[in-house]
């Protein structure tokens, strides 16, 4: 299976305190540069799970993988090793929670050092000025008076923002997006999604999404993965997928997306 990314067979056991559990059960798929793969599924469906293991954060002690996972021909699934040496770099992470993701004790400029650092900037004049690029590029107002500022002080759709510049830092080829916008209202999810597919547009990064909601699917998404208890159980092009659902889970997850329903004007006979 050729691609940018390309996982094979994915399984993942997490052991519990209850016994062993299969989280993910056998997942494949690829992402092309420049293509938006997205994962949609209920929340516990193994969306996540699938994302975290192929990136090697999950805790080693815990989850027992096994399968093929290569990214640009390098097998990284499992190697510690290989991981380091691809991500952050050439693969890029935006986390669900920018409150959680970001230290609250630490400057948005000090945290955005530390990813430009990675990527090979060397002193504090030449990172603060890729940071104010960084931050100029992802549509933040005053970037240079930002770099000062903790992140109780920013708002939510800037907190995300910042993260989405920390993952562009290294010019990476491959963004894996975790619910990107869960935590944000919905006027500033809207400007979020605009910013990462102009981004895609511009640089040709490829997307693994992850997310719950169908709307964001539909706008993101060149491909859609179905997940339901760990398996993948339709996948397509993402506007027939969504329009002509086959398997019967997916057909409940659309009817169970809210619908604005016309109005009934007048009195009944």
């Amino acid at each position: 299976m050729a691609g940018l990314l390309s996982v094979d067979e994915l399984q993942i056991e997490l052991i519990t305190a209850n016994g062993v559990v299969r989280a993910v059960d056998g997942v494949s798929f690829r992402i092309d540069a420049g293509e938006t793969v997205t994962i949609i599924g209920e929340s516990g469906s193994g969306k996540s799970t699938t994302a975290m293991g192929v990136l090697g954060l999950l805790p080693s002690d815990l989850a027992v993988l096994s399968g093929a996972a290569t990214f640009q021909d390098c097998d990284i699934l499992g190697k510690p090793k290989a991981l380091q040496k691809v991500r952050g770099k050439h693969i890029a992470l935006i986390p669900q929670d920018p409150m959680t993701a970001l230290s609250p004790v630490h400057t948005v400029g000090a945290q955005l050092r530390d990813a430009i650092r990675h990527s090979g900037v060397r002193g504090r004049v030449n990172q603060n000025a890729r940071a104010v690029e960084l931050l100029e590029q992802v549509k933040i107002t005053n970037p240079a008076g930002q770099l000062s500022k903790y992140p109780h002080q920013l708002s939510g759709g800037m907190l995300q923002r910042v993260l989405i510049a920390a993952a562009l830092a290294a010019g990476p080829e491959l963004i894996v997006a975790d619910e990107p916008t869960s935590a944000l209202d919905v006027t500033v999810q809207a400007s979020i999604l605009d910013l990462l597919l102009e981004l895609q547009e511009r640089t040709g990064v490829g997307i693994l999404l992850i997310t719950h909601d169908l709307g964001v699917a539909r706008l993101m998404s060149d491909r859609i993965f179905v997940m339901k208890s760990g398996r993948f159980v339709e996948s397509g092009d993402a506007e027939e997928l969504l329009r002509h659902p086959r398997d019967a889970y997916t057909k409940r997850l659309l009817d169970a997306v809210p619908r604005l329903e016309p109005v009934q004007t007048g009195v009944p006979a």
